[in-house]
């Protein structure tokens, strides 16, 4: 009976490490699609898009609404201070935040070099809801980018962008930092810190 049971549970233990690498697997496929779209609707028309920075914007949105979810990319941003917000300061820090980093960091992606774009094969993953996709990008005028771009599913088959890591560099973390920093600034008036952090973005520019 017992070596029955351990059978069991080995083949089950099998099972279930199959169904995550596969579920895994789905979460790199949607990473290959965002990075194919990178490098067909940007990338390749950069002659085009670096005239127009408006149509830059538009396909950069067009590709990333498929896996961000700005309002909750939002709420994890201001943190703490997400339940003290209005929901017309919410949307309004969402709508900031999406509009200034498409604008800001939308031009980055013209310096990509199309033929250096690699998605990594999935290396050991946490023990947490995340995948964590590693891709590899060179720059035409600098060096190796790296990003870790970690993913949720959100519901069956559909995996959404829920954090970046670039060069180790945790940008969600790091924006919830600097979001509290303006609160402290500001008084902890949060008008007064989505004005900041909208500056604070556009600086980057």
């Amino acid at each position: 009976m017992l070596k029955w049971l351990t059978c069991v549970g080995f083949i089950w233990a099998l099972l279930s490490s199959s169904a995550l690498w596969a579920s895994n697997d789905a979460a790199r496929d949607t990473v290959i699609g965002i990075v194919e779209s990178f490098r067909t609707d940007i990338v390749a028309e950069k002659d085009v898009l670096s005239k127009n920075p408006a149509l830059l914007e538009e396909r950069v949105d067009s590709i990333l609404a498929k896996v961000v979810d700005f309002d909750d990319f939002a709420k994890k941003v201001m943190g703490k201070y997400y339940r003290r917000a209005t929901p017309e300061q919410r949307l309004r820090f969402a709508s900031v935040t999406k509009d200034t980093l498409l604008n800001t960091y939308g031009s980055s992606l013209l310096e990509l070099d199309p033929d250096k774009i690699n998605v990594l094969p999935l290396g050991p993953q946490g023990r947490g809801r995340e995948t964590k996709v590693d891709v590899t990008f060179q720059m035409e005028s600098a060096g190796l980018l790296s990003i870790s771009f970690f993913m949720e599913e959100a519901e069956q088959d559909k995996w959404m962008l829920s954090n970046v890591v670039i060069n180790n560099i945790n940008f969600g973390l790091t924006f919830r930092k600097q979001f509290g920093v303006m609160m402290g600034q500001n008084r902890n008036d949060i008008d007064s810190a989505i004005a900041a952090w909208k500056d604070s973005l556009a600086k980057k520019s």
